[in-house]
C-alpha cells in the first residue's frame, strides 16, 4: 500500500513536471526561433556588407592604382632592356634596382622557381610545388610575352598584402616580377577591407572572425610575420574551401562544443567584377558563434526555474490531497485486499498487455487451487482460512520473485503469470511450491491441524502461439488443473500442444 501511494504520488508529480516542461519547451522553442531568425538576419547583413565592401575595395584599387601599374610596367620593361644588354642576371645588383624604384624584384626560371630576389623570404620558392594552379598561370604568362599585373594579392610566404606585376624575357628563359607592399599605399589605407572586418566583429557579438583567402589557399595577413594556408586547417575546413571555390556557392559546417556552444564556419566565394588575374577570385571565411543564443537561453532558464519551483510547490500540496483521496480506491481496484496480490481485473489487463507485446518470450500461466479449503473454514473458522490464504500468497510471491506475478481470482483460487518460461522451468517452480506448502504443515504445532487437510492442485500452460489470447491460455491451464484434481490432487500437470503429421492434438502429462 505504501509503495502504491508513493508510485501514485510520483506519477502525479511527474505529470505536473511534464506539464511544466511542455510549457517550458514551447516557450523555449518560440524564443529559439526568434533568436535564429535574428541570427539569419544579422548574418545576411554581415555577409552582404562584407562582399559589398570587398567589391568597393577592388573597384577603388582598379580605378586608382593605374599609376602604380604603369610604374610597375615601366620598371619591368627597363629590366627587359637591361637583360638584352646584360643577360648574366647573376651579376645584377638587384638591391640597387629596388632602391631606385622602390619595388622588390623577382627572377623566375622556367620551373617557376624564384632564383633571384630582393625579398629574401621568397628566395627559392618553387611555385610548381606549392601552388600548381598559379604555376600554370605563370607558364601562360611566360608564353604570351605580355605584361600582366594583379589586383590586391598576398605574399605566398608571409600572407602580407602585396601587388605584383609580370613580364617574360623575349627568349622566355626568365619571368621577371616586381612587387610592392600595399600597406604603404594611400589608396589601400583608405579602402582597407580588414578595417571593415574589424568593425563588424566589434559590432556583432556572434561574429568571431573574418578572413580573406586567395585562390591558392593562402590567408591575407597584415602581420607579414607568418603565412597561414588552408592546408594548415582541418580536413573539413579544406573540403568546404574547395567546394566554395569550385561551385562559387556559399557553404558551411558546424562544430559543437560543451554547454551548447556551437561555431559555424561559412565560406563565401567572391570574384571581382574586373578580372585582375589570380587575385580576382577569393573565398571569404567567416566564423560565427552562438553566444547571444546561449545568454538568452540561460536567462530564460533562470526565469523559468523560479516559475518551476512555484509550480512544483503548489502542485505538491494539491497532489498530496489528491493522492490521499485516490490511493485507497486505486489500491482496492488493483490488489486483492486480503492477500495483497493482484486481483482478477489487474490480471486481465497485465496479461493482455504481456501477450500483445511479446516477442520471442513465452509467457506461462500456472493455476492453483487449495484442495479441501472449505473444510478449513468449516472446522477452524474463516479467520483461520484467511490466514491460510495470506500464507499461501506470501509463499507464492517468494517462489516467483521477479520472474512473474501472483494473482488471486477469489476464494482459494490463485494464479502465477511467468513473463518467459519453459516446460521444465514451470515444472520446477510447481515442484518447489508443492514442497513449500507441504512443509507448512509442519512449520509449527498451531498450523498442523489447519494445514493437515489441505493440499495444492496445479495446472500450467505456456503460450507458444503468437496470436494466442488470454482466454485460450487460461482454458488450457484450467484443463491441466482439473487433470491434477482428477488424478488425486496434490500435484502439478502441464498442458502441451504438439503438432503431428495428421494435424494438431492435445494431451496431458
Amino acid at each position: 500500500m505504501k509503495n502504491l501511494r508513493m508510485k501514485l504520488l510520483i506519477s502525479l508529480i511527474t505529470f505536473a513536471l511534464i506539464l511544466v516542461a511542455v510549457i517550458f519547451y514551447f516557450n523555449r522553442q518560440i524564443l529559439t526561433a526568434d533568436i535564429e531568425k535574428q541570427e539569419v538576419l544579422n548574418r545576411t547583413l554581415i555577409e552582404n556588407h562584407i562582399l559589398t565592401d570587398m567589391e568597393t575595395v577592388d573597384n577603388a584599387h582598379f580605378y586608382f592604382d593605374k599609376d602604380i601599374s604603369g610604374k610597375m610596367e615601366e620598371v619591368l620593361r627597363e629590366l627587359i632592356t637591361f637583360y638584352e644588354e646584360n643577360p648574366h642576371i647573376a651579376k645584377w645588383d638587384l638591391q640597387k634596382i629596388k632602391n631606385e624604384h622602390g619595388m622588390d624584384v623577382y627572377v623566375l626560371d622556367k620551373s617557376n622557381t624564384v632564383i633571384y630576389t630582393t625579398f629574401e623570404k621568397d628566395k627559392g620558392l618553387d611555385f610548381s610545388q606549392c601552388c600548381t594552379r598559379f604555376s600554370t598561370l605563370l607558364d601562360e604568362r611566360r608564353a604570351s610575352g605580355e605584361y600582366y599585373n594583379d589586383g590586391i594579392d598576398i605574399s605566398t610566404t608571409t600572407g602580407g598584402y602585396r601587388k605584383f606585376a609580370y613580364l617574360a624575357t623575349p627568349d622566355k628563359k626568365y619571368l621577371f616580377e616586381v612587387g610592392i607592399d600595399l600597406l604603404d599605399d594611400p589608396v589601400f589605407q583608405t579602402f582597407n577591407f580588414e578595417k571593415t572586418a574589424n568593425y563588424l566583429i566589434d559590432k556583432y557579438a556572434d561574429l568571431l572572425e573574418v578572413q580573406t583567402i586567395n585562390a591558392g589557399g593562402v590567408f591575407f595577413d597584415n602581420s607579414k610575420s607568418r603565412k597561414i594556408t588552408v592546408s594548415d586547417q582541418s580536413k573539413m575546413f579544406q573540403e568546404h574551401f574547395k567546394l566554395a571555390k569550385k561551385t562559387m556557392e556559399p557553404t558551411e559546417y558546424q562544430k559543437e562544443f560543451k554547454n551548447g556552444y556551437i561555431e559555424t564556419y561559412r565560406f563565401l566565394p567572391y570574384k571581382a567584377e574586373t578580372d585582375r588575374g589570380e587575385a580576382s577570385q577569393r573565398v571569404v571565411y567567416v566564423k560565427y558563434g552562438n553566444l547571444t543564443e546561449i545568454r538568452a537561453l540561460t536567462k530564460n532558464t533562470k526565469q523559468f526555474r523560479i516559475l518551476l519551483c512555484i509550480a512544483l510547490v503548489t502542485s505538491f500540496i494539491m497532489l498530496l490531497v489528491i493522492n490521499k483521496l485516490l490511493s485507497k480506491t486505486i489500491h482496492l481496484a488493483t490488489y486483492d485486499p486480503l492477500t495483497n496480490v493482484y486481483n482478477r481485473a489487474t490480471y486481465i489487463r497485465k496479461m493482455d498487455n504481456l501477450l500483445r507485446k511479446r516477442k520471442t518470450n513465452q509467457p506461462g500461466l500456472l493455476l492453483l487451487d487449495l484442495d479441501n479449503f472449505k473444510q478449513v473454514n468449516d472446522r477452524f473458522g474463516h479467520v483461520e482460512g484467511d490466514k491460510i490464504l495470506i500464507e499461501t500468497a506470501r509463499t507464492l510471491k517468494q517462489e516467483v520473485g521477479n520472474n512473474g506475478f501472483v494473482v488471486r481470482f477469489g476464494g482459494d483460487e490463485f494464479a502465477i503469470v511467468l513473463y518467459d518460461t519453459k516446460d521444465e522451468n514451470m515444472e520446477k517452480l510447481a515442484s518447489s511450491i508443492l514442497e513449500k506448502i507441504r512443509l507448512l504443515k509442519y512449520a509449527d504445532k498451531v498450523s498442523v491441524d489447519r494445514w493437515s487437510v489441505l493440499s495444492v492442485s496445479m495446472g500450467g500452460a505456456i503460450c507458444i502461439h503468437p496470436e494466442e489470447s488470454e482466454r485460450s491460455l487460461f482454458e488450457r491451464a484450467d484443463k491441466a488443473l482439473y487433470q491434477s484434481k482428477n488424478a488425486g490432487k496434490d500435484q502439478y500437470t502441464s498442458y502441451k500442444e504438439a503438432a503431428a503429421d495428421e494435424g494438431s492434438k492435445s494431451h496431458f502429462k
